[in-house]
């Protein structure tokens, strides 16, 4: 860093300030004063963890105890996600790898927290999967580019904060019979009124992106090649007789390879860096030959199983060199 670290970010959240005053503060007092601000991010990123595990092996799919699962393991990840960087200002422990840690990991919490709403309500047709995916990642990737653009995060009126807190109150209300009745019942011929909370979902992060290169004024180029990028990862995908699960690993790993480059390159004040070269530029050269016939769907999957342990290569790489570099800024205990 050339310029010692501060955190630059404009909140418009409706929520956030009583949120914080009213509901953070009084854990917060719980706290205790040694435990360090990362180790609070990576205790809570923990719990959103555990609801991957139960969206993965739990066969109790849209059984109550999952929504009551979901509601507490949200809930926990949530006041985490705000008391950290409350112990980092007390502590005065604010720093790059804090930051860091913080967004980066949520660049995996969102996308778990949307494989298990999908799970949760499923299943859904691979087109509504993918495309809600694929918007998911863009809309994190979009909020990143801009911190790189603009040397500032901005998050609007009705941000992450509103979105988790009516996703919890979704699961909370399917504990309620009536209330499940209800989601459950057909408002359309085949579409159940749980497919509002789907559609807003999506809107959510439609709105981001939209709002977002508003604000940006253009779309960089290396943004433009991780959207293409993206979209054919995605119809490719879609293309094959795979599980839903793996699409998801692969456009996470993909988006977060190319989220991480974004936050160093905002970290270390270097260029807006594009893609992963060698999977960008083999994804297009499997998309022409597949379809057009020249491989086969075995040889296709193969490829996918080979992008993903390269993709995942890369990201456990660019997270360790991260650390590595912000070292100095780990703390054990606070000073």
């Amino acid at each position: 860093m050339t310029e010692p670290y501060q955190y630059n970010c404009v909140d418009k959240s409706i929520l956030l300030p009583l949120y914080k005053k009213y509901y953070v503060a009084l854990y917060f007092k719980l706290v205790p004063a040694w435990l360090t601000a990362n180790f609070i991010t990576i205790i809570s990123t923990g719990f959103v963890a555990i609801m991957m595990g139960i969206s993965l092996w739990s066969g109790n799919a849209g059984s109550p105890v999952q929504a009551l699962l979901f509601a507490f393991c949200l809930h926990t990840y949530l006041l985490g996600d705000h008391l950290d960087g409350m112990q980092a200002k007390a502590s005065g422990t604010s720093s790059p790898l804090g930051e860091f840690l913080d967004h980066y990991l949520d660049v995996y919490n969102a996308a778990i927290v949307f494989y298990s709403i999908m799970v949760f309500l499923g299943p859904f047709s691979r087109k509504v999967f993918l495309v809600l995916l694929v918007l998911n990642c863009i809309a994190f990737a979009v909020t990143m580019v801009e911190e790189l653009e603009c040397r500032e995060l901005t998050f609007g009126y009705l941000g992450t904060l509103e979105g988790v807190l009516l996703t919890i109150a979704f699961y909370i209300s399917w504990l309620i019979p009536a209330a499940r009745n209800w989601w459950q019942h057909d408002i359309f011929p085949g579409y159940p009124a749980y497919w509002i909370a789907i559609t807003a979902m999506g809107v959510s992060y439609l709105g981001t992106i939209i709002d977002v290169l508003w604000r940006i004024k253009r779309v960089p180029k290396p943004f433009a090649v991780f959207l293409v990028c993206s979209a054919v990862l995605a119809v490719l995908l879609g293309a094959l007789p795979v599980s839903l699960t793996f699409c998801w690993l692969v456009l996470t790993l993909f988006s977060g390879d190319y989220i991480a480059r974004v936050m160093r390159a905002y970290f270390l004040s270097n260029p807006h860096p594009y893609p992963d070269l060698m999977s960008s530029g083999s994804l297009f050269l499997v998309w022409v030959a597949f379809y057009n016939g020249v491989l086969t769907e075995s040889l296709t999957q193969l490829y996918f199983g080979i992008l993903i342990a390269w993709l995942l290569i890369r990201v456990l790489r660019a997270f360790i060199g991260t650390l590595y570099t912000f070292r100095a800024h780990w703390y054990w205990t606070n000073p």
